[in-house]
């Protein structure tokens, strides 16, 4: 133990708190020097606290000014948004209000004298008048164009002061349908000439017999799609023959226009190459490139043509690959109607636009006239309450009538019968509402069909109205009113007004297809258009 500690005390006194302790010892710690030392140390440090103390106030200030800044910047921004929010509705508040004043002129018309016309007067057998609007597209097509049709005012007839159901949709002589010539009106011609008919007692013996004519159209396109359904099963057989030229090129040239169909798309241009595919695939079929037998071309469409001078087609046959290859194209068209229309009726456009392309290729044509009776056979399959056709959802026969899908032994189930109907209203309303006024093709399915399939269900009776035809007349009607207007004006508007206000009263108090179509008058309403 004694050995060790004079080490242990070498070791005290050379630390550093031995040398502190051992200057604070020496005799001359308070003298001035040392008490110099001693206050320049304190100052620097003071000085370092000092001038720390000061960055970090500044740092603070910069922080507190930065996030002011911050704040009244968030604060300008909620005031231009403010702003911006109420100029926005001003502007909405101006359109409204520009839309509702055009509106305001036919008040005075109670106050006009009345332009009584023979056709409104007579009218003892009005509970007759609907069916007159059954008459054969033939018939229509060839009947002179009206120059002395009731004019409209206020969108009634000669006027009154209710329409006239079955004077309103009456066939009408515009059969042509011209874009042009109902677009082209003056802004003082503001009563149209609407569709006219003759009253029942002064009826020709050819408007009287329209309902069965009109359910011979019916009829004929049933015939058609039958005649269609037989092409396939013979082309089908023959393709499979060894050897035969259709053997495989059949199959992929459905394929091709299967899924080119599916590829349709709204934009300009987005169907280009869609449609190349299938022009080109139809083109090859009717120039002979895949050799088929010649086929009568009278047993798809359903009135008989003449030959037509110029026409590209005129013989009366063409190959039976161009028309199997018409009818995977009408088939298409419809399946994309209903599986992509069903929830987004507004996508039923751009397949309306190819249809209208593609059956008024003046290549497609025959004598003249496209080929569109075959898509037309399709739709008068699967929706049947287009072409004036009746039906209760509750029964078997009428289920039957009115096109619902069967599934197996029993039937699709409600809602999805009502999408398949959306889908085809909709798809239909596309096709048949197209304006052709800016090119010199022909309009393949010109508007007055699409007057024909809305008289057709507006003019049931109460007792034999559907839900069907109330789904498939919301459909035809929503989203396509605008074009519906551009093509027939005033006489639109008292139509709309009985399919959308009328029509709808026919139906029980608990018909949610109905209530629908009521509910569209007051969304129309916001857009300007009142109904009543």
């Amino acid at each position: 133990m004694t050995n060790s500690s004079p080490p242990r005390r070498s070791q005290l006194l050379s630390s550093p708190e031995s040398g502190l302790l051992s200057r604070f010892l020496f005799d001359g710690r308070n003298n001035e020097l040392s008490h110099q030392s001693a206050l320049a140390a304190a100052q620097a440090e003071h000085k370092r606290v000092r001038e720390a103390a000061i960055r970090v106030y500044e740092l603070h200030e910069l922080r507190e000014e930065h996030q002011r800044i911050i704040d009244l910047e968030r604060k300008e921004q909620e005031r231009l948004k403010a702003e911006a929010a109420i100029v926005e509705e001003e502007r909405r508040l101006r359109e409204l209000k520009a839309k509702t004043v055009p509106k305001l002129p036919p008040e005075p018309v109670p106050g006009q004298p009345k332009k009584v016309e023979p056709t409104p007067v007579q009218r003892p057998e009005a509970p007759k008048a609907p069916e007159s609007i059954r008459q054969n597209i033939s018939e229509i097509q060839q009947q002179p164009t009206s120059k002395t049709a009731a004019p409209l005012v206020n969108g009634f007839l000669g006027g009154q002061t209710k329409p006239a159901t079955s004077n309103l949709f009456a066939p009408t002589p515009q059969a042509d349908d011209s874009a042009s010539k109902l677009e082209n009106r003056s802004a003082t011609s503001s009563a149209r000439a609407a569709p006219a008919a003759q009253p029942a007692a002064t009826q020709t013996p050819a408007a009287r017999a329209a309902p069965a004519q009109k359910n011979a159209l019916a009829d004929r396109y049933v015939e058609i799609h039958r005649e269609l359904k037989k092409l396939r099963h013979v082309l089908q057989a023959e393709a499979k023959v060894p050897g035969s030229p259709l053997k495989g090129k059949m199959g992929t040239y459905r394929r091709e226009i299967r899924v080119s169909i599916g590829q349709l798309t709204a934009g300009k241009g987005a169907n280009a190459q869609p449609i190349a595919k299938i022009t080109a695939a139809l083109k090859e079929a009717l120039d002979g490139k895949v050799p088929s037998a010649p086929i009568e071309v009278s047993r798809f469409i359903v009135r008989q043509r003449q030959p037509v001078e110029g026409a590209a087609n005129n013989d009366a046959t063409l190959p039976s690959l161009f028309i199997y290859l018409f009818n995977i194209c009408a088939k298409g068209i419809i399946n994309q109607f209903i599986n992509e229309c069903s929830a987004n009726p507004k996508a039923a456009d751009p397949i309306g636009v190819f249809t209208a392309h593609i059956f008024s290729q003046k290549d497609f044509l025959w004598r003249g006239e496209s080929l569109i009776d075959i898509l037309m056979a399709k739709f008068r399959v699967v929706c049947p309450v287009l072409f004036g056709l009746r039906g209760s959802d509750k029964t078997e026969r009428g289920r039957l009538a009115i096109g619902w899908k069967k599934d197996g032994p029993g039937y699709v189930t409600e809602q999805t019968h009502n999408d398949r109907m959306t889908g085809l209203g909709a798809g239909f309303a596309s096709i048949s509402l197209r304006d052709f006024s800016k090119t010199s093709k022909a309009n393949p399915y010109p508007p007055i069909n699409y007057w024909k399939a809305l008289a057709g269900i507006v003019n049931s009776p109460p007792n034999e109205t559907s839900n069907t035809q109330y789904v498939v007349l919301r459909a035809m009607i929503e989203g396509h009113e605008q074009r519906f207007l551009s093509f027939y004006g005033n006489a639109a508007v008292a139509a709309l007004r009985l399919a959308l206000v009328d029509f709808p009263r026919k139906a029980p108090a608990n018909a949610a297809a109905a209530q629908s179509l009521q509910a569209m008058v007051e969304l129309l309403r916001t857009e300007g258009l009142v109904l009543g």
